[in-house]
């Protein structure tokens, strides 16, 4: 089959959750002999429009450079005719049998769009929330987590508010913040929001097949009014040479050793796990921290972390890693920590800690509720409550039995192969 892959980013430039999803099956697919070719986008706010492509992973990566203009939710910031002019030379120049979009953010209108006036195919998955939240992961200015986009008027506010005077008077005079919600301003703000609402929710509904990693995702956009009917639920993989790895001689030390892999931004929650660490310290116990991430994405929150935590020699900023040390960092600690504060849809680092033999301490909330079972694979703690992830990770200092009895009860972890034989299944069902 000949399948383009359509995503916001693609390694090694762009290397979040979708962008390393979109590059495992892109591989995968182009293993078994499939004609692979990725659409990505490279660099948004480049006025010197231009696609450049690259064929250094054994297939050509398109990557598009464009200036998105307007911010969301004007439909610069999610149906740009530049990314429409330039996935069009795309399919201009070769005919595919399948076009793969991964999460859909920035390109899904125009990728679609083209899609259906070629008469390809189209699948879709969603790895968060962009086809109902122009911020992309229900959470609202300040970390506070959304409910859902119940009204056009409330998403609204939420974006009003990024604006520092409006939040100002929403939160010291909510009347007069009602009476701003009246002027043309907001009301053009509204319409705007009402207009992407609409068009996103039709762009979902015109791919062929929805697949989602976990069944929380789907369940929250059946809530919010999206038709459902073709979402499929397709678990992530690992790659074989990860899955084959085993940590036999794993030796649990007297002083429990916790890690965090990813982003250092505050809709992770680092912050939490640090609070937490920090009064662990100050009690006396025996816990070392290191966490590994760019320290460049957010630097203000980086640095007054760093500041909160430099006294304490037992807390290690290791800073932006390579995928090829992923395995020594996991082999080197006894606990992951995913202290999230958004609804994770199917976080790929839990499998990873799973296959390296790791429990997992997360947070109650969305997909990583659905994959570590409390008590069993790991341990769950309340949204945003520092105090309660220092009450779970002191069990795994005080009650000696806890980690190896997590550590036997962690699940199988499926391979890429097993993932991507479910979704060539879907490409063969649309081609039938």
């Amino acid at each position: 089959m000949r399948i383009l892959i359509a995503v916001h980013g693609f390694p090694p430039t762009h290397y979040a959750g979708a962008e390393r999803l979109a590059e495992r099956i892109a591989s995968q697919l182009a293993s078994q002999g499939h004609a692979i070719e990725v659409f990505a986008v490279e660099r948004l706010d480049d006025l010197n429009f231009r696609v450049e492509t690259e064929h250094s992973r054994g297939f050509p990566v398109h990557r598009v450079y464009y200036n998105a203009g307007t911010t969301a939710p004007y439909p610069g910031s999610y149906d740009s005719p530049q990314v429409a002019r330039a996935v069009e030379q795309v399919l201009e120049r070769s005919r595919f049998d399948v076009i793969h979009i991964i999460s859909g953010y920035l390109i899904a209108v125009p990728v679609i769009r083209a899609a259906r006036h070629a008469k390809t195919p189209v699948v879709i998955t969603l790895t968060e929330y962009w086809f109902m939240c122009s911020r992309l992961n229900l959470l609202q200015f300040g970390q506070v987590l959304c409910s859902g986009p119940e009204s056009d008027h409330k998403c609204a506010h939420c974006l009003a508010e990024e604006k520092r005077r409006y939040r100002l008077i929403s939160r010291t005079s909510p009347q007069i913040a009602n009476l701003l919600g009246k002027t043309p301003s907001f009301r053009r703000l509204e319409s705007a929001l009402r207009s992407r609402r609409e068009k996103l929710q039709q762009t979902l509904a015109a791919a062929d097949v929805v697949v989602s990693p976990s069944q929380f995702l789907i369940d929250k956009f059946a809530k919010f009014g999206f038709n459902t009917e073709r979402f499929v639920l397709i678990r992530h993989g690992l790659p074989a040479a990860d899955t084959s790895r085993t940590f036999v001689n794993y030796i649990q030390s007297e002083t429990l050793r916790l890690g965090y892999t990813g982003q250092i931004k505050p809709h992770k929650g680092v912050d939490l796990v640090v609070d937490a660490v920090l009064s662990l310290l100050d009690a006396g116990h025996n816990v070392t921290l290191d966490l590994w991430g760019p320290d460049d994405e957010d630097p203000a929150y980086t640095a007054a972390l760093k500041r909160r935590t430099a006294g304490y020699p037992s807390v290690r900023w290791r800073g932006r890693y390579d995928r090829r040390e992923l395995w020594n960092i996991l082999a080197s600690i006894d606990t992951l920590v995913i202290p999230s504060r958004w609804y994770e849809n199917s976080p790929t680092v839990i499998w990873e800690a799973y296959m390296a033999g790791l429990p997992v301490v997360a947070t109650l909330l969305g997909g990583m509720a659905e994959i570590v079972t409390h008590e069993q694979s790991g341990l769950l703690f309340k949204l945003n409550d520092a105090a309660d992830l220092r009450h779970q990770i002191e069990r795994l200092i005080t009650e000696p039995d806890l980690l190896p009895r997590l550590r036997a009860g962690i699940p199988p972890v499926r391979t890429d192969t097993e993932e991507v034989s479910e979704i060539l299944s879907q490409y063969q069902r649309l081609l039938c």
